[in-house]
């Protein structure tokens, strides 16, 4: 059973200063700006720069002053980026009390 389970596990490791995509789910996130469809707003976030290592399986990340998220990600979420020109999707805004971007 312990054989089964594990064979979806990866082994990864990041390196402070490497540059990840984050995983992140609008719909769970009620900070992010809605869409009108979201099963097409984009899966995965980036590319954020590592900051820290913060336990054992949990990074912080350097993001703008504008994401109203948390910037501390485990590792599940992160996605190495294995670009070396950057083309950054930045985090939607957040809506205000009047729902107006």
């Amino acid at each position: 059973m312990r054989r089964k389970a594990n064979k979806h596990n990866r082994d990864v490791q990041f390196e402070v200063g490497e540059h990840v995509y984050v995983r992140i789910q609008p719909y769970r996130l009620r900070t992010l700006a809605k869409r009108s469809n979201e099963k097409l707003s984009p899966r995965f976030y980036g590319p954020f720069k590592i900051v820290e290592k913060v336990g054992v399986v949990a990074y912080r990340l350097d993001l703008p002053p504008s994401a109203r998220v948390h910037p501390v990600f485990h590792i599940s979420v992160l996605k190495k980026s294995v670009q070396t020109g950057f083309v950054t999707l930045t985090i939607p805004p957040a809506l205000t009390e009047q729902l107006e971007l």
